[in-house]
């Protein structure tokens, strides 16, 4: 009876070490992914477009009154309204970007960036965030972490970015510029 009550407690020692070792392998971002029909905020046109391109978005714990990982802007400039979302398309993060009812003033995707770089799975706990960077954000931004010669900020730029920095992407003359965000 002794020898088995010792085997027993041998092999369940030897599967919880065994199950404590996986857990700890490698860290797994817990974000929920949702299909873009969750953010009922959104125009159904808006969602049905992400939804076509495969995108699935980032849940995030948000106060309803600040919009993160699906918003809305003006980055291309202020006389239209745009939308931008963080999408996940096989387990790789990317912004897309619907644009007014203008032909497009930058690339519809971005896939550059430190934010963007690693796969969702991958990402460390906090994951990743989308959200609008206003003009008066990104001028703080500049105030508080001063670089040399810097493009006049006149319309709305994308904040990327996780709980420890953010970049911001910010549509001029064609091209994304990768301004510094948070730090």
């Amino acid at each position: 009876m002794k020898t088995t009550s010792v085997l027993l407690a041998s092999v369940l020692l030897a599967l919880f070490a065994k199950t404590e070792g996986l857990q700890t392998d490698r860290p797994t971002n817990p974000q929920k992914l949702v299909p873009p029909s969750a953010y009922r905020n959104v125009p159904g046109n808006i969602r049905a477009k992400l939804q076509k391109h495969g995108c699935y978005v980032p849940e995030t714990q948000a106060l309803e009154t600040v919009p993160i990982n699906m918003v809305s802007g003006n980055f291309a400039g202020k006389n239209q309204l745009d939308w931008a979302a963080i999408c996940v398309i096989g387990d790789r993060p990317q912004i897309l970007i619907l644009w007014g009812n203008r032909s497009p003033a930058c690339s519809s995707e971005i896939h550059s960036g430190w934010p963007l770089k690693d796969k969702f799975s991958e990402e460390p706990a906090g994951g990743i965030f989308l959200r609008k960077a206003t003009p008066q954000r990104i001028l703080n931004y500049r105030r508080a972490f001063p670089a040399g010669r810097e493009t006049p900020v006149t319309h709305d730029g994308l904040e990327v970015g996780n709980e420890q920095a953010s970049l911001i992407f910010y549509c001029d003359s064609g091209k994304w510029l990768e301004l510094r965000g948070n730090d």
